[in-house]
């Protein structure tokens, strides 16, 4: 994961440390966890190419992390990075950017700073990282490095979270029922998944139940970070497939114990309400990862039922939620 973040010409680690800002108000009730947030994109795009290596060595120096191994004095190095800043389909997304995010970090700011906040109130052992973000471009094709997190940073990739950016998700042959969440809507609730991951820590899930249980708990957790957003779009349905969930929920649940899913230690056999994909063959009309909307309805009603808080939530296993629960639309 950290080689991802190396200096490279196509996609330049460069730091500009923007201040936050805490005269902005959080809402009654609510506090505002400091919060830095570095806005690369915005420091590489307006570098004076006259003196660019000067420059290149000076934030080398600041932030060895990302420019391990560069050597920023290259001539071919510096030469590639003037053609990335003068590349049309760069200068296109870091202004789509600026107009989405502005170049300074109030508007980020306030919002990681109100989801930290949230995050430590509900789970005080959880690390607050740094936000760093950038521009991905033209490595659309990793867009599983959109959101990066390595325990004290997160990355972000900016031009990931844009309007406008559709047909480079075509060419770099993304499939549009994953591009479609590539959109501002989704900036939020991919940091707040990743932070309710790291709070749950990773699991070996060995049956489908486990799988439902795990992925209740972040969806869980995810809702209460960020309780506006809807529930669509925290699953990363459309309305329509969300619709299909709550009418279809006890077909779901009835398919799944009909075949023997439930238990089940092979992957294969419930590879489709677990995969991401356009939708699950399975069932008529059925999104996939049903496992995410299953797990959040049982813990949903597991809490309901057990007086305990994120961390006893995360020390109970798959049979105890599904026993407690009493899950059964």
């Amino acid at each position: 994961m950290r080689n991802r973040l190396k200096f490279q010409a196509g996609s330049f680690f460069v730091f500009a440390l923007v201040a936050c800002m805490f005269s902005c108000h959080a809402p009654k009730g609510e506090t505002i966890e400091p919060v830095a947030v570095y806005r690369y994109e915005v420091d590489v795009m307006q570098m004076d190419t006259a003196s660019i290596q000067a420059e290149l060595e000076r934030l080398a120096l600041a932030y060895p992390l990302f420019f391990e191994g560069a050597d920023v004095t290259d001539s071919l190095n510096i030469e590639q990075i003037k053609l990335f800043m003068e590349d049309p389909v760069v200068r296109q997304l870091y202004g789509f950017v600026v107009e989405q995010y502005g170049k300074d970090s109030l508007q980020l700011s306030r919002e990681f700073g109100l989801l930290f906040g949230k995050a430590k109130a509900m789970c005080p052992g959880i690390r607050i990282p740094e936000v760093y973000t950038y521009l991905a471009y033209p490595y659309f094709q990793d867009h599983a490095s959109r959101v990066i997190y390595m325990d004290s940073v997160m990355v972000l990739g900016l031009d990931f979270y844009i309007k406008g950016n559709q047909y480079l998700m075509d060419e770099a042959g993304i499939p549009r029922y994953m591009s479609r969440r590539f959109s501002p809507d989704y900036l939020m609730p991919d940091a707040a998944r990743i932070l309710a991951v790291a709070a749950f820590g990773e699991r070996d899930c060995k049956s489908l139940l486990d799988h439902i249980v795990q992925e209740g708990k972040v969806v869980y957790l995810m809702r209460r970070l960020l309780p506006d957003v809807s529930m669509p779009v925290l699953l990363g349905y459309t309305d329509e497939q969300m619709a299909w969930c709550e009418e279809n929920e006890s077909l779901v649940w009835n398919y799944l114990i009909q075949q023997d899913l439930l238990f089940s230690s092979d992957p294969f056999a419930y590879r489709y309400f677990v995969n991401d994909g356009p939708f699950n063959p399975m069932l008529p009309g059925a999104p996939a990862r049903l496992s995410w909307f299953v797990g959040w309805k049982m813990v949903e009603s597991y809490m309901d039922r057990k007086d305990t808080d994120m961390e006893g939530l995360s020390r109970a296993d798959s049979r105890t939620v599904l026993e407690i629960s009493r899950y059964k639309p």
